[in-house]
């Protein structure tokens, strides 16, 4: 007859066995971006009718569920605003924010009577309150808005295409002389401008064969 050996317990120092992870447990990543996006588009466009007719109804009236149509409608022009001044800030979401409230401002003060389209009134609204918030918050302008630096802000890259166009390559001397500021502005101004951000010119999937951007999946509301 041979003896049983009793099982030998587990060393303390012994690992754990391991229990495999289902894809259920498993960690996902959360891009609020993508998530706004995917919210943004839940939102129909309005057809130009419609639109009269709401804002039309909120001018005369106050309604503010009109209202909230009208902004929820136009909120892919706020994003494509906000794309815009992209390398300007890092988190493009707070320029989505920015704009939004533009948008709400514009939708409040919009004159359905005057014959603009609603859409082009309020893009001088939303870039009127992103770039306020861009200038407000970013260190290098806060440090001192002076002339120099609002030049650089608005007119270096248009400088740098155009020097390009003509064969002269854009160096920051080149750029300082002509636009009459400090070469080491010149510098830090372009080295701010050119800082990596969440861009939502991102590959995302794809279509047919080729990567889609995220700009490429809204729809145009204009």
């Amino acid at each position: 007859m041979v003896e049983e050996t009793p099982e030998e317990p587990l060393s303390l120092g012994a690992p754990e066995p391991r229990v495999k992870e289902s894809k259920s447990s498993a960690i996902t990543h959360f891009d609020p971006l993508q998530a706004y996006l995917r919210e943004v588009q839940r939102h129909p466009l309005l057809t130009p009718d419609e639109e009269h007719s709401l804002a039309v109804k909120y001018s005369e009236t106050g309604d503010v569920e009109a209202a909230a149509t009208l902004v929820s409608s136009n909120l892919r022009l706020v994003v494509k605003i906000a794309y815009e001044y992209r390398r300007a800030y890092r988190n493009i979401m707070d320029l989505i924010q920015e704009g939004n409230i533009g948008l709400m401002q514009a939708v409040k003060r919009y004159d359905p009577y005057r014959g603009v389209k609603l859409s082009s009134y309020a893009a001088w609204w939303i870039r009127a309150y992103i770039l306020r918030f861009v200038l407000n918050n970013w260190r290098l302008v806060k440090l001192g808005t002076t002339q120099a630096q609002r030049k650089l802000f608005f007119n270096l890259n248009k400088e740098k295409a155009r020097l390009s166009s003509m064969g002269i390559e854009p160096s920051a001397a080149e750029i300082a002389k002509r636009l009459q500021v400090e070469e080491n502005e010149v510098v830090e101004m372009d080295r701010r401008l050119a800082a990596r951000e969440a861009s939502l010119d991102a590959p995302v999937g794809d279509t047919d064969g080729r990567p889609v951007s995220r700009v490429e999946m809204l729809p145009s509301g204009t």
